[in-house]
């Protein structure tokens, strides 16, 4: 076994940003976990540092992070673990120690974008937060589990950050790793209190397949392409921006411009690699950016009927401006007369008045409630 020492950096920059003197007290002697964040904007072997669920900062840039990457590729696995054995208060430095019989090996850092089976190769969103963190968490799970460890509050605070961002991590690489994880506390006879842990990471991927876990990736899509993140890939492809939009296949974006639930149903059943699922939505959001700037009316990239069923469920002044702002964005009066009509015999006695901002799907609710 070789000891490899670290310097954790960007201590200020992070979750412990306003509490740092939190982290010098207690991250003495804990356990944390290092992966590499390929998607990092500047550096693609920058290599991320997490306690439990909290983003702590970066192994030290040079050779600590050379070596730091070259053991996580060489080790077959996203993830690794150290513990922290000096505080550095005054040079806001963390020194993590890891050993292990790995040894680092010059390995090449896979390409951002391939996409096994698929003709694209280009430029996509990045990663979000929440789904570095459940890989990040995944992998730490997995790697106590193997080791035989009793479950502890570490491994609690895991779950329960897999549990609430899961939907926004779909790939077949996920589900995988889910279910040998469940495997392999399955075959853990000596430890019974998996049991509760493995039920419910079933159920957290049971639940993957649900409208609602649906909704929420409909609602992605669509925050993606008003994000900062969109803006620099279009300033990116520039007049090719077109042509990436064009490469998904125009049956798949006529079903997600339809109803975009059954759209993301059937890419989750479908279990495409992460970097496909990855591509595809990112040309998904950047297909509704550029119909909402051409004006395009997007009736249908919505499912109507639950929209319809949903307001039926609701009693409030909320539920009726969600639909005027939804009848006038979607003109279904002239698209679906039938839904339009339907939505218009919901709405409440009471109406509040709502004034558009140009160009922005936002809205205020003026103080003033209109009597009908």
């Amino acid at each position: 076994m070789t000891t490899y020492r670290f310097a954790i950096t960007g201590l200020r920059h992070h979750d412990f940003a306003n509490r740092l003197d939190e982290l010098y007290d207690k991250a003495m002697g804990k356990r944390m976990s290092i992966s590499i964040e390929h998607d990092n904007p500047g550096e693609m072997d920058a290599v991320i540092v997490y306690w439990g669920r909290c983003f702590v900062g970066y192994v030290r840039s040079g050779t600590d992070r050379e070596k730091a990457c070259s053991l996580i590729l060489s080790s077959g696995r996203g993830a690794m673990f150290g513990k922290i054995v000096e505080v550095d208060r005054d040079h806001r430095v963390l020194w993590m120690e890891i050993v292990t019989d790995v040894e680092p090996q010059t390995v090449c850092l896979p390409s951002v974008c391939p996409f096994a089976n698929w003709d694209y190769d280009d430029k996509i969103l990045p990663l979000s937060p929440q789904e570095v963190q459940v890989h990040t968490m995944l992998n730490c799970l997995e790697m106590v589990i193997e080791a035989g460890e009793p479950w502890n509050s570490e491994m609690e605070e895991w779950l329960s950050a897999v549990e609430e961002n899961l939907w926004c991590a779909i790939s077949c690489e996920t589900t995988q790793q889910i279910i040998r994880i469940i495997e392999m506390m399955t075959n853990a006879p000596n430890h019974p209190q998996y049991k509760t842990g493995k039920d419910r990471l079933q159920q957290a991927l049971d639940h993957m397949g649900s409208p609602e876990v649906r909704r929420l990736q409909c609602q992605k899509i669509f925050a993606n392409a008003e994000s900062n993140d969109m803006l620099q890939l279009l300033c990116y492809y520039g007049d090719r921006a077109e042509d990436a939009v064009a490469s998904l296949p125009s049956g798949f974006v006529m079903m997600f411009l339809r109803d975009g639930e059954s759209a993301m149903g059937k890419l989750w059943y479908m279990h495409y690699p992460r970097k496909k699922i990855r591509a595809i939505m990112s040309l998904l959001a950047m297909k509704v950016h550029m119909m909402k700037n051409e004006k395009k009316p997007l009736e249908r990239s919505i499912p109507q009927q639950w929209l319809a069923n949903w307001t039926k469920e609701q009693h409030s002044k909320m539920a009726t401006a969600v639909i005027t702002k939804c009848v006038s964005d979607f003109e279904l009066q002239h698209t679906s007369p039938q839904v339009y009509n339907e939505l218009q015999s919901l709405q409440q006695a009471t109406r509040p008045h709502i004034d558009y901002h140009v160009n922005t799907n936002t809205y205020i609710e003026n103080q003033t409630i209109k009597q009908q």
